[in-house]
């Protein structure tokens, strides 16, 4: 069998893309100020078309991103890294990162909750 999936997958339904992940929210409880930590999270391609990633949105400076591929074809899995820097904030934080892509939900956010001390 051909390793590469074709571009459209007849299974009965229209043709659509879409991000499910296997969790869009995690609290990753205390860390100590001035501590990065990471946190990956895992995608699946649930749709039957390839899903394309067109924009990835940290909601701060202190919160950067890696994807493991723009384009996810259908069952596929893709990964989505979010690396959360603590220093300057304190107190419990939401950081959110936001998936812009041509699935029938066009954006999707995930969040990183933490509790930063000194």
């Amino acid at each position: 069998m051909d390793s590469d999936l074709p571009e459209y997958i007849d299974d009965g339904r229209e043709k659509h893309a879409s991000m499910e992940f296997e969790a869009d929210f995690i609290d990753l409880g205390t860390i100590k100020h001035g501590e990065v930590i990471t946190y990956t999270f895992q995608f699946t391609n649930t749709g039957n078309v390839p899903l394309v990633v067109k924009d990835i949105i940290a909601g701060c400076g202190c919160t950067k991103t890696k994807l493991s591929k723009e384009v996810v074809k259908p069952n596929d899995n893709a990964t989505l890294e979010v690396v959360f820097d603590s220093r300057g904030w304190y107190g419990t934080q939401f950081k959110s990162v936001t998936l812009v892509s041509n699935a029938v939900t066009p954006k999707r956010s995930v969040t990183l909750k933490v509790n930063v001390v000194k």
